[in-house]
């Protein structure tokens, strides 16, 4: 009988012997390539081609884009590291961009097929080689962390604060070195256009030229138009991404001594490497992952000009780079962590006032002994959000999948130390019927917490985490982190914000949470990011209990964020005005579902959530039958009323019109009625219940909820 089990074990040695010798011989024809060519010509080409396309492909082929970025990126790191070779082939056109995609593409699915194949470490537990694997995966083909936009808007407010010490210490503030960064931007912009322009202008006169004096038919006019616009437009790309110190200041309209500090703070020269990383990209095994300079000094300095490869990097390093020079200034760096801390917690809250009443958005409320109970707590119908903030960043050899125990570190630190302080505050609403918080020196609130439906637990943290904590059910039994089978959301500041701009309503909101939170019960592997979870809310709920998850070990809706994605990049990166991303649903239940937001009673959420439960073609019934019911009620002035059961959901749902001539009490009283009643008979746990008065001018007045589970009544004695 067959030993199959040696036989996959053989396959699996094969695949890996032959992956490595991929890797090594892709990296080898690579660098070899590389070597005979101008570094700067190939990658200004490479950016104006890639970085710089038009409009409609910027947001329509997404995917394209973000491998050129990663492909850019990885080529500049490299190309940094080599001295300067002015001696090299400088004319590049489309069989160079050609021959680098089919070696990029070879080299780095190579890697791809290594990082699976290859066998853990001696005495290395494989779950933890498996967490590894994925994250160094990731690491190769990411979405990115956040949008550009973002990174800018943030850079300012954390940084803003600390002006003094970027004076003394860079010579330029935070705003001086974004409105460079800007102006740079804009004068690329301007530059790509003007020399577009040019090009086709002198390119159509030469082609005139060539069939004029019959050297070429009219026929091939179009063809020798392109060829000509091609050859005069990139090869003068190293001059359109260029510039002196002067043309700098000109453009930018700064002072040439605050230029001057810019540029010997966040450019480099070829040939440097950082001191902590000597050895960057000479193993091929390795390279991909290596510290790239370019997220330090994004500009490259050479014969006396200035030249960025990859300009969609820098709002990156506007946030994250000078981080390192605060945090390295030891005298500093208690202040600086202080009112990082502070801003963090502020920056949530002002996200979350976004959503919910600013008055229901509590920031630093405490126990009534004075300690802290939360960074922000937020009270709203019977909901209650208990938010931590962390301003730990995932370092970077956790982030590539480099050292286990760091990412294990990080993650402790960040996300499971605020989930402890957050089951601590719980612990205390819970233990305490009517709890007392502290909101400031002369104020106090009491919450009753009967009444409380729900609690959620957030961590909200000012590092990227990316598909890491999308799931932490997938990486728990091996970083035994949470004990109890029970995970925070943990989400970054960035991801919040783009939530809490998508999503206004209250009760939409706490319906994307509870079935995110959902998210960690499933019984297969889900990989993701915050933004494809968003995406696939809006789209179908994040409802995994259709027919081709059922028996899935694993899912991956890794880049589903492509909606969201065209609309950050048509708002933010080309100004344009866009229609919001937002959860499918009928437009008629839309506009009832907005009603009851408005109206101010308890459970308000609850009855929302439940509706939002309901299937689109449920839903669209739904809206059919009111509108139906309220028909009636306008023709004879006549209460009526009807009653859906969503048996699957064990719910009810009432819906009462009728004319109470404004006396609210009265028809709520038929709604709660009618509502306990249907219950009852029905046995379901829950219901909805709704009314409306045809005297008001609302689309619904009223409403009730209801949740427990059925009992019989008491048997009457007659005596």
């Amino acid at each position: 009988m067959k030993d199959i089990s040696k036989e996959i074990k053989d396959v699996f040695e094969e695949n890996k012997i032959e992956a490595e010798s991929n890797v090594e011989n892709s990296f080898k024809e690579l660098k070899q390539f590389l070597s005979k060519i101008d570094p700067i010509k190939l990658l200004s080409q490479l950016t104006l081609t890639f970085m710089f396309a038009p409009e409609k492909e910027i947001v329509g082929d997404n995917e394209n884009l973000n491998k050129w970025a990663r492909w850019i990126e990885f080529l500049s790191g490299y190309l940094i590291t080599q001295p300067y070779n002015t001696n090299l082939e400088k004319n590049i056109d489309g069989r160079h961009i050609k021959k680098i995609e089919e070696v990029l593409d070879r080299y780095f699915k190579s890697i791809t097929s290594w990082i699976i194949f290859s066998n853990p470490k001696e005495g290395t537990n494989t779950n933890v080689e498996r967490v590894v694997k994925d994250a160094k995966i990731s690491s190769l083909y990411i979405r990115g962390d956040a949008y550009p936009h973002q990174f800018i808007d943030l850079a300012e407010g954390l940084y803003s604060q600390h002006d003094f010490w970027f004076k003394n210490n860079l010579g330029f503030t935070i705003k001086e070195a974004i409105n460079i960064y800007k102006a740079i931007r804009k004068e690329f912009v301007k530059r790509d256009k003007e020399e577009a322009d040019k090009s086709k202008e002198k390119a159509t006169e030469w082609a005139n030229e060539q069939i004029i004096t019959g050297k070429y038919p009219e026929k091939n006019r179009k063809e020798l138009e392109t060829k000509a616009w091609c050859y005069l437009f990139y090869c003068n790309s190293d001059k359109l991404l260029s510039f002196t110190l002067e043309e700098l200041s000109d453009f930018s309209k700064t002072p040439i001594k605050i230029c001057k500090n810019f540029l010997k703070r966040l450019s480099q020269v070829f040939g440097y490497r950082n001191p902590n990383f000597k050895n960057t990209f000479q193993n091929s095994f390795s390279a991909p992952w290596d510290y790239n300079t370019l997220y330090e000094r994004p500009i490259i300095f050479y014969d006396d000009k200035c030249f960025i490869p990859l300009p969609a990097i820098f709002p990156t390093v506007l946030f994250n780079s000078f981080h390192y020079d605060l945090w390295n200034d030891k005298k500093y760096r208690e202040k600086y962590n202080k009112e990082r801390g502070r801003w963090l917690e502020k920056r949530t809250a002002v996200a979350f006032e976004k959503i919910f009443p600013k008055d229901e958005v509590i920031v630093n409320p405490k126990y009534p002994n004075g300690k802290e109970l939360a960074d922000v707590l937020i009270l709203h119908d019977r909901k209650i959000f208990i938010i931590q903030c962390k301003s730990k960043k995932l370092t970077f050899e956790a982030k590539i999948g480099r050292d286990f125990d760091k990412l294990k570190d990080d993650l402790e630190k960040s996300i499971k130390n605020s989930f402890n302080q957050a089951i601590k505050a719980r612990k205390y609403l819970n233990e305490n019927f009517t709890p007392k918080i502290l909101i400031s020196t002369n104020r106090n609130t009491i919450v009753d917490m009967k009444q409380v439906s729900d609690i959620f637990l957030v961590s909200v943290t000012l590092g990227q985490y990316s598909n890491i904590t999308t799931r932490l059910a997938n990486i728990n039994p091996v970083l035994e982190l949470f004990l109890e089978n029970e995970y925070p959301w943990a989400i970054s500041i960035f991801d919040l914000e783009v939530i809490t701009d998508l999503i206004d309503s209250p009760s939409i909101f706490i319906h994307y949470v509870t079935n995110r939170l959902q998210i960690e019960q499933l019984n297969f592997e889900l990989h993701a990011d915050e933004i494809d979870l968003l995406n696939f809310y809006f789209d179908q709920k994040l409802k995994f209990n259709r027919e081709e998850f059922k028996k899935a070990t694993g899912v991956c809706i890794s880049s589903y964020s492509g909606d969201i994605d065209k609309y950050m990049i048509e708002k933010y990166e080309l100004s344009k005005d866009v229609k919001t991303p937002e959860l499918k649903m009928p437009q008629n239940l839309k506009i009832f579902i907005n009603e009851i937001e408005k109206l101010d009673f308890a459970y308000k959420t609850d009855c929302i959530m439940r509706l939002l439960d309901l299937s689109f073609q449920d839903q669209k019934n739904l809206s059919k039958v009111i509108k139906y019911t309220k028909e009636l009620t306008k023709k004879d002035l006549k209460l009526h009323s009807f009653y859906i059961p969503v048996e699957n959901n064990n719910l009810g749902i009432t819906f009462i019109s009728m004319e109470a001539k404004g006396d609210l009490d009265r028809l709520f009283g038929q709604v709660e009625g009618f509502s306990v009643m249907k219950k009852y008979v029905t046995k379901f746990k829950e219901w909805v219940g709704l009314g409306w008065d045809i005297s008001t001018d609302k689309e619904v007045d009223v409403g009730f909820f209801a949740s427990f589970d059925w009992y019989a009544d008491r048997p009457i004695r007659c005596l």
